[in-house]
């Protein structure tokens, strides 16, 4: 894993073998949503994103479904969803 860079919008960024990670916790609202599609929209998160939140991102999920990317919340382990960050695994789908 690379180590994480600060955008200037104020999320951390890095790349995993994995995909690209983008932490957008503690953004005001409505940048968490923003940062992630612009990092969809712009292509720089390839086939797939690892989003790390405050909350769930209910009005993310319907621009990610316009976009055709499928989009599953990873359970948290070892933490309660109350204390950790909610993590949303986004993905294109190939033909």
């Amino acid at each position: 894993m690379t180590k994480a860079a600060g955008a200037p919008d104020g999320s951390r960024v890095w790349q995993a073998e994995d995909g690209l990670h983008v932490d957008v916790r503690g953004l005001p609202c409505p940048e968490p949503l923003v940062t992630v599609l612009r990092w969809i929209d712009g292509g720089e998160a390839g086939d797939r994103l690892t989003a790390y939140l405050s909350q769930e991102p209910l009005l993310l999920y319907a621009e990610l479904d316009e976009r055709g990317w499928r989009h599953r919340l990873i359970p948290p382990s070892g933490e309660s969803r109350d204390d950790g960050p909610v993590v949303l695994e986004i993905v294109r789908p190939r033909p």
